[in-house]
């Protein structure tokens, strides 16, 4: 038989040969580009468009990293509230719209992101989604400055760093970026790219980190400053916060940005209290508001903590967030008013 290719033979041949590099490519980058067995006939052309177009889509995000962009990113709309709301306020701010950065999705939020995602060629739900965060994040390094940085700090102070959301990144955000990538196993280069943004939103369950003095133990200026940068409000009337455990700071840091619920402190370390060996005096004990703006984390603890055996006559509750074990008790004292006291150990 004569194996001699004509010119129109080679033609068909390149075209096959190009159609399998294709389908492979295709294969490798995204199930998208898988085109055997779908029973179509589809041309060259239209597989190269294809190919290009999804390569297209699967771009790398802001910062150069792909495999941020492949991973889940926490899902915000109206209604939402917490830390990771109150962040993509803050980066919605850094990309020029009016909205005020407290945690509440609100009608303005929503606005906000539907102009955003317009203006970026994204679907306009008003939903923050992967898409809308990856388009929302931005490298932030040592010298930057602005609601980006005030974004990021605000998720290092609820991971129980010791920084202010000042929109200032200098040594001391740095160094907590530094600390947090190395605590989840990411280069600590100390600047804020797309892995480190989305291990800071979407948070994991691991220890929480030590304080290098002090016997893990804030004065009270620490501890407000944590609470101030996490969104929590300064403690009702004459409440102290001197010698609380760090630890226990991060866990009613966790505790707001699990529940999504404003969180008033009226009892930290000061004297008046019940003494023991996890008392408020040893750091371990806050008491919490419940009326009010209280009855939003009343209601979260009630419904998705494990109800236990009531301590007396008062009913009690456990959890565990980010790694630190907590105690809900719904006290009812015969003097002073009804509030939680909430155990961090």
């Amino acid at each position: 038989m004569n194996t001699t290719f004509t010119p129109r033979l080679r033609s068909i041949a390149a075209s096959a040969a190009s159609l399998v590099a294709l389908g492979a490519i295709g294969a490798a980058a995204s199930p998208d580009l898988a085109f055997a067995g779908d029973n179509r006939t589809v041309s060259q052309g239209a597989r190269a468009q294809h190919l290009s177009s999804t390569l297209g889509r699967t771009a790398t995000p802001a910062g150069g990293n792909i495999h941020a962009a492949a991973k889940a990113w926490p899902q915000l709309k109206s209604g939402s509230r917490g830390t990771d709301v109150r962040t993509a306020q803050y980066l919605l701010s850094a990309a020029g719209h009016n909205v005020t950065a407290d945690g509440a999705f609100g009608p303005r939020t929503a606005g906000a992101v539907k102009a955003f995602q317009k203006r970026h060629g994204l679907k306009a739900d008003g939903v923050v989604g992967p898409n809308t965060w990856h388009k929302l994040i931005r490298t932030i390094r040592q010298g930057s400055s602005g609601e980006a940085v005030k974004a990021a700090q605000v998720q290092l102070a609820a991971a129980g760093h010791n920084v202010t959301a000042d929109g200032a990144f200098g040594p001391r955000t740095a160094g907590a970026v530094k600390a947090f990538q190395k605590r989840h196993g990411l280069k600590a280069d100390g600047a804020v790219g797309p892995n480190t943004w989305h291990r800071l939103v979407v948070g994991t369950n691991v220890p929480a980190p030590h304080t290098p003095s002090g016997g893990g133990r804030l004065t009270n200026r620490q501890a407000l400053a944590q609470l101030a940068a996490a969104g929590i409000k300064h403690p009702s009337g004459r409440t102290s916060l001197e010698g609380v455990r760090a630890r226990t700071i991060q866990g009613v840091i966790a505790l707001k940005k699990a529940s999504g619920c404003p969180i008033t402190i009226t009892g930290g370390t000061e004297s008046g209290h019940s003494v023991g060996p996890r008392s408020h005096a040893k750091g371990y004990k806050l008491d919490l508001r419940t009326r009010d703006e209280g009855t939003c984390v009343t209601n979260w603890i009630k419904n998705t903590q494990r109800k236990g055996k009531p301590r007396g006559n008062d009913p009690r509750w456990h959890g565990s967030l980010n790694g630190i074990s907590l105690e809900y008790v719904y006290e009812t004292p015969k003097r002073g008013g009804v509030h939680w006291d909430v155990t961090f150990s």
